[in-house]
């Protein structure tokens, strides 16, 4: 049975959300710069008191394989489709499978994380509700310290 977690709009599960730590890159599963923007770009996907480090490493492989697919992308634009044997034949470019094999892993790694409201909590207006309102408590323990000492 899956655990529940407290309403959002409680005190209780409101300082459990404004007290969470910064998200930190998992040491395990290093980032390159040219995959730090697809990492942070994923977290945003939830409030930072719902990422497990399990789901970090997932999320930084996810990013890793975003990044590599933009790469091959580029280099796939840049050869074009078809490629040619030795013999002049025309042939499929092989790095359209790769392309196909990242974009697969993508899409495998989104499940993993439930990167979709009906996985993630019921019906995706109830989720997109919930998680708003974690959002704006992260936002207003940013700009408010005092929210914690009252």
């Amino acid at each position: 049975m899956a655990r529940k977690r407290g309403r959002v709009d409680s005190v209780t599960e409101a300082v459990r959300i404004a007290s969470a730590d910064d998200i930190q890159m998992p040491a395990n599963v290093p980032l390159s710069d040219g995959d730090i923007p697809f990492f942070r770009n994923v977290i945003a996907e939830y409030a930072r008191a719902e990422w497990s480090a399990h789901q970090l490493e997932i999320a930084a492989m996810l990013a890793r394989t975003m990044a590599d697919l933009v790469r091959e992308q580029d280099l796939l634009r840049t050869e074009g489709a078809v490629a040619y044997s030795e013999k002049g034949s025309p042939l499929a470019n092989p790095r359209k499978a790769v392309v196909q094999m990242h974009a697969s892993s993508i899409l495998s790694f989104r499940r993993s994380l439930s990167l979709h409201a009906r996985a993630q909590g019921g019906e995706a207006r109830d989720v997109a509700k919930r998680r708003e309102a974690a959002k704006e408590i992260e936002g207003a323990a940013a700009s408010d310290d005092d929210l914690l000492l009252a």
